[in-house]
């Protein structure tokens, strides 16, 4: 890309006409990369609009980058690699979760525990702002895509896409501040 460097110098000073040339130049082919790396065209497309918040939010350290381009994909396969393990380790809670249900469903006890942690994430997303609230009530409970979501919401894919990374990470730290609490109990308790 022609004038890459001084590209760069403008989007360190906050040109955003700059960036968005970036942007498009380097978009489509990093989709294609977080694609092969995730085979999920949602993911993909959230690890590239990840990776470019990242650029904005640091382009003032862009002009210490040597190599652009390899500067991006790394972030690229960073993001990707990271949101695999956390969607493995979701699914890995999920299939817990609904294994305990099963196994146990005649077990009075862990049936308590089951539907405490069901009233837990009910009340947790009963606290999220209305709007993410529906976007992550459609993406779960109904099983919609980004796009479904926005056309019946009437809103872009990317705004569907904010409310849910937001919910989801509001969601996260309900369950890690529960899960430190009960450690916290055990250690006490035992």
């Amino acid at each position: 890309m022609q004038n890459e460097l001084e590209l760069l110098g403008l989007i360190s000073e906050g040109n955003e006409h700059a960036f968005r040339k970036i942007f498009n130049h380097y978009s489509d082919r990093l989709y294609t990369y977080a694609f092969r790396i995730t085979d999920n065209e949602e993911l993909a497309e959230e690890i590239v609009m990840d990776a470019f918040m990242k650029i904005w939010c640091n382009r003032v350290e862009l002009s210490m980058v040597n190599r652009f381009d390899s500067y991006l994909y790394a972030i690229v396969r960073n993001h990707a690699f990271t949101a695999i393990k956390r969607r493995a380790h979701e699914s890995l809670i999920i299939n817990q979760l609904s294994l305990t249900k099963t196994e146990y469903q005649d077990c009075t006890e862990d049936t308590i525990v089951y539907n405490e942690y069901q009233h837990i994430l009910s009340n947790a997303v009963n606290q999220l702002p209305p709007q993410q609230r529906l976007v992550y009530s459609l993406s779960r409970d109904e099983g919609l895509k980004y796009d479904e979501i926005a056309d019946q919401l009437n809103l872009s894919k990317n705004t569907v896409k904010a409310h849910l990374k937001k919910a989801l990470c509001t969601l996260r730290i309900v369950f890690s501040n529960l899960m430190v609490f009960a450690i916290g109990i055990l250690f006490f308790l035992g």
